[in-house]
């Protein structure tokens, strides 16, 4: 039931996509949110919400920013200038079907998209647990950004330009959370 549900919500999510000049934009994002996949991570918003009593679907704008934020890394982290991959779920890469600009678009679009989707849980919930949607969307803007896999993914990148003994080291002393 959840991931039918995160499927349909996510489809949803790009009914006015036709409009131009951003249709290719859309249709980049689309490629890549909507290339399946088991969609863990909102399984796992879904099971928290309801583990913490909550009602599962009110859950469903933070489930969608996770998996959108989940698929800009991927579109991001297959660039030339990162892993340099051709495919993905067995599909040409988004860069590959798209050109690296639109693809950088559409990763970038794919995270700023996301915040956008959160925020459509303040609508959702009961007025007493606006503290608490609010203390989840500066969590998720956290660990997304560069104390998180940003952080991680410059890390990465760095580690690339050091010795194996030094890489390590800076993996330990990391200063994100």
């Amino acid at each position: 039931a959840y991931v039918r549900h995160i499927e349909n919500y996510l489809d949803g999510c790009f009914d006015f996509y036709e409009f131009e000049p951003q249709a290719v934009l859309f249709d980049s994002m689309r490629y890549s949110l909507l290339a399946g996949g088991k969609r863990l991570r909102p399984v796992f918003v879904f099971d928290f919400c309801r583990m913490a009593g909550g009602c599962w679907p009110d859950a469903t704008p933070f489930a969608a920013a996770v998996e959108m934020i989940h698929t800009y890394s991927l579109i991001h982290d297959d660039l030339p200038s990162m892993d340099n991959d051709d495919f993905r779920r067995g599909r040409p890469t988004n860069h590959k079907v798209y050109g690296e600009a639109m693809a950088i678009l559409a990763g970038d679009g794919l995270l700023n998209y996301a915040f956008e989707t959160a925020v459509k849980a303040f609508e959702m919930v009961d007025p007493k647990d606006i503290l608490a949607v609010s203390k989840a969307l500066s969590i998720l803007a956290r660990k997304a950004g560069i104390y998180g896999m940003i952080g991680g993914q410059t890390a990465d990148i760095e580690a690339e330009n050091i010795s194996d003994s030094r890489e390590d080291e800076a993996l330990k002393n990391h200063p994100w959370e």
